[in-house]
């Protein structure tokens, strides 16, 4: 409101200096503008209610699909919200019409002889500067790459400092000094500016430019933020989805405790199984050599882990019929941090000591069902392990839900953490013993309890509700911001004042045809959107950064993506300003 606002007062500038000559106060005009930014602001704001009226339930009705929740969202809007509503519009009207008083006064005053020397005087060595900031605070973003990754926490926040600095004092000045000097060398480099039209465009841009310096740069710094937002979010979203992904990777998971009960509630409730899997796994007690941690160790053989589905399974490493894969927290899923080695060197009881580089962190059945370690292991050691236990795991997917009724769900939930086994240790790993255990009773020793079952249903609602709800406020305020800023650029454009048509119809009387106007128009409105684009892009690339943080979280095709739609759409405001731009230049001119 406050660029619009400015905007309105710069297209009047003749108008108010004309009522001052013919002798009107000063206050007087000021008054005036005053009275109609009022007046603008008043109206406006009367639309944006009606607006907000009328799709209030169509965004309430969407945020709750977004959430995945089944709930009436009611027409409501009372006598507290519309005092609320009032008072932001009357407060922010005052603030904006003082604003545009200012402005008008500013205008009154007649100060371009200083303003031109002024910028001439500083021009080149701010877009020195300037050129000097941004470049720097590229270099200090491959930087900050390598010390958010070694958690570097001092050096990260110092340069992060300086990056914003950098950047926000970079781009201004370039915007400033360095694109409109540019343009004038070029403007006086005859191969260039006597090509066809060039000189026209050079100058017509430069002088766009140099009045256009702090709304490009304010468009540019909220475009990057923007795309900041955007790639944040969806990293929120990725890192929310694989995590909940490790941890139920079927719908419903049971083992060999909790199968019988759970088959009987699916068959009673008719519900229809699409893929039904089964999987027997032997228990030992395994060391490992890193820090002589003695654990659980859950065994699976090569041929078991290869009939699981593709995607309970593609996250680890592949793995050949005669190699070892250990499964374990802090190697590959987001959110865990950890500082072991990628070999991992791994003792078993009574049978041969585990080598491996394989390692992993996606458990086929889910993070829940069992403790300690999870060895993927050839057939043939698989075969031959002595095992101190056995349980089988299950898993299922389902047509349209397992259709657990509430009591069968509390049930089983009773059941969640009843069983598990027991450690006692020994003077050496091969006389530890492990035991299966019941935990209603008295047990000595080290306990690690399991999950009985595991269940996609709540956990499922709780990531589609947080998801849902971040991709609502994500799309409301980093999509409607970049298209806000667009249109600020076409409103920029298409309020030309009357000195620029005067300068379009001079060209057009001393022989400049109307095909090499519209490819001036053209040029200037590319120019004016892909600047602040460029700018933007590089700016935000500071994300790459901070997702380097995260094990295995590629973002860059993400990161790509998500720059390529905000390229697209502002590519689309720009040809549909061009459009507009050009039928009312060709109207002026006829």
């Amino acid at each position: 409101m406050g660029f619009v606002g400015g905007f309105f007062i710069k297209q009047q500038a003749h108008e108010f200096k004309t009522f001052e000559k013919f002798g009107m106060a000063r206050w007087t005009v000021i008054i005036i503008g005053f009275i109609q930014t009022v007046v603008v602001q008043l109206i406006s704001w009367v639309i944006g209610v009606l607006v907000a009226l009328i799709f209030q339930k169509f965004f309430g009705m969407l945020l709750l699909y977004l959430m995945g929740v089944k709930f009436g969202f009611a027409f409501l809007f009372t006598s507290n919200t519309f005092n609320l509503l009032l008072q932001i519009g009357i407060y922010s009207t005052l603030v904006f019409s003082i604003m545009n008083s200012f402005r008008v006064n500013r205008l009154l005053k007649n100060k371009k002889n200083r303003q031109k020397s002024l910028r001439l005087y500083l021009r080149i060595p701010s877009g020195i500067l300037g050129i000097l900031f941004f470049v720097s605070g590229l270099l200090v973003t491959v930087i900050f790459l390598g010390d958010i990754k070694g958690s570097q926490a001092d050096k990260v926040l110092w340069e992060l400092v300086f990056l914003m600095m950098a950047y926000l004092f970079g781009t201004y000045l370039i915007y400033f000094g360095f694109l409109p000097s540019l343009l004038t060398i070029l403007q006086h480099i005859k191969r260039i500016a006597y090509t066809g039209i060039n000189v026209f465009s050079f100058k017509y841009f430069k002088e766009r430019l140099i009045r256009n310096t702090s709304i490009l740069w304010f468009i540019t710094e909220l475009s990057s933020l923007a795309l900041v937002l955007l790639s944040i979010c969806y990293l929120g979203y990725q890192t929310i989805y694989n995590n909940y992904d490790y941890a139920h990777p079927f719908e419903l998971t049971a083992n060999q405790y909790t199968v019988k009960d759970i088959k009987k509630d699916l068959k009673e409730n008719g519900s229809k199984i699409t893929r039904e899997y089964k999987t027997k796994v032997k228990m030992t007690v395994v060391q490992r050599s890193s820090n002589d941690q003695i654990i659980p160790g859950t065994f699976m053989s090569y041929s078991d882990y290869k009939k699981l589905p593709k995607s309970n399974i593609s996250r680890n490493p592949k793995i050949g019929k005669k190699d070892f894969l250990i499964l374990d927290y802090g190697y590959s899923v987001p959110g865990y941090v950890s500082n072991q080695s990628k070999e991992a060197v791994v003792k078993v009881k009574n049978a041969d000591t585990i080598k491996s580089n394989k390692i992993g962190s996606a458990f086929p059945y889910g993070s829940t069902m069992y403790q300690g370690l999870m060895i993927i292991a050839p057939d043939s050691y698989y075969n031959d392990l002595d095992a101190s236990v056995e349980n089988t795991f299950y898993g299922w997917f389902f047509k349209n839900g397992d259709k657990l009724t509430k009591k069968q769900y509390e049930k089983l939930d009773s059941q969640e953490y009843t069983k598990g086994v027991s450690i006692k240790k020994a003077d050496n790993l091969d006389e530890t013993k492990l035991s299966a255990i019941d935990g209603s009773s008295n047990n000595t020793g080290t306990i690690f309890m399991d999950s009985s079952y595991s269940r996609q249903k709540s956990a499922k609602i709780q990531v589609d509700q947080i998801t849902g709800f971040g991709i609502f406020i994500v799309a409301l305020f980093s999509v409607a911001l970049l298209i806000a800023l667009g249109s600020v650029l076409t409103l920029r454009l298409l309020l030309r004042d009357d000195s620029e048509w005067k300068q379009l119809k001079t060209l057009n009387k001393i022989g400049v045809n109307k095909s090499e106007i519209k490819e001036i128009v053209k040029k200037e409105t590319v120019y004016t959107f892909v600047i602040p684009i460029v700018f933007a892009v590089m700016q935000s690339y500071i994300v790459i950064a901070l997702f380097g943080s995260f094990p295995q979280m590629d973002m860059l095709v993400p990161f790509i993506l998500i720059n390529l739609g905000y390229v697209a759409l502002y590519g689309i405001i720009g040809f549909v300003t061009y459009l507009i731009s050009w039928r009312s230049v060709n109207q002026k001119l006829n």
